[in-house]
Order: structure tokens, then C-alpha cells, then sequence
């Protein structure tokens, strides 16, 4: 059901756990969705506007506490096309808690009012995230 690239084996396992239902129904609470997972992490994202600019909000929940000074991407895959966008901040920092083991990474990416349309229109297969050079594929909900 995953697909999990090789250098996935640097994030951690994300072993599931009751607490993963009370972080998820925090978040939805936020009108934050569930987009994507794999087995090192679920991704949550919605699309909003901030002051005249259209965001891509994301969170990721992973068993990896997450820090870059260098920004993240994020390249969202179906068939032959590919969207990828960079993080609006460069300095990435999870807040993780290690009572349950679980970081919580929240990451905005710039997008043009066209890629929006985009966005919503169109389903895709797969979500990679990139951070330090590290990969992580995510299967996207049907």
C-alpha cells in the first residue's frame, strides 16, 4: 500500500497508537485535513489565504523530530506531471514530545492562485517531502 523510498530509512517508524486519533482530531478540529501517509509519518494539509497570498498550510506528524536551516519541498506526483513548491520559512523546527514519541511539523508553502485550481481539481498519487537532503514518499487518501 506505502511506497517508501530508500532514504526514508533515515526518518523513524511511525508506530501508530491511540494517541495518533487525539493529534488527528486536534488537527481536523482546525479544518486541517488528512491528505497523505506513509509508514514514517501522515501529512495533513489545507489551502488559505494570508494577507493576499494563497498558502498550502501542512502539518506532518512522524515519529522524527524535523530541523532545517535550509527550507523544505514538497512535490506532489500523478502520472507524468509534478508540482513541486518550496517552504515559505527556511528555518523548519518540529515541536516533539517525547511522552508519546511524536513530532508535529507545521510548514507553509507559497502557491499561485492557479496551482490552487490546480490543487483542488486534480487527485494525486503520491507526496514527497524533502528536507536535508533526506526523502519521504507518502501515498495520497482516495
Amino acid at each position: 500500500m506505502y511506497t517508501v523510498f530508500k532514504s526514508s530509512e533515515s526518518f523513524r517508524l511511525m508506530e501508530r497508537t491511540g494517541v495518533d486519533l487525539k493529534i488527528e482530531a486536534d488537527i481536523v478540529a482546525y479544518g486541517i485535513k488528512k491528505f497523505a501517509v506513509s509508514d514514517y509519518g501522515d501529512l495533513y494539509l489545507k489551502i488559505a489565504e494570508l494577507g493576499g497570498f494563497i498558502m498550502l498550510e501542512t502539518i506532518i506528524v512522524s515519529g522524527t523530530n524535523l530541523k532545517s536551516k535550509k527550507g523544505t519541498t514538497l512535490s506532489f506526483f500523478k502520472e507524468n506531471q509534478i508540482l513541486t513548491l518550496e517552504s515559505d520559512e527556511h528555518i523548519i523546527e518540529s515541536d516533539f514530545s517525547n511522552t508519546v514519541k511524536k513530532a508535529i511539523t507545521k510548514i507553509d508553502y507559497n502557491i499561485s492562485k492557479e496551482d490552487a485550481v490546480v490543487f483542488t481539481e486534480k487527485k494525486y498519487d503520491n507526496v514527497q517531502f524533502k528536507i536535508n537532503g533526506k526523502e519521504l514518499l507518502f501515498s495520497v487518501i482516495k
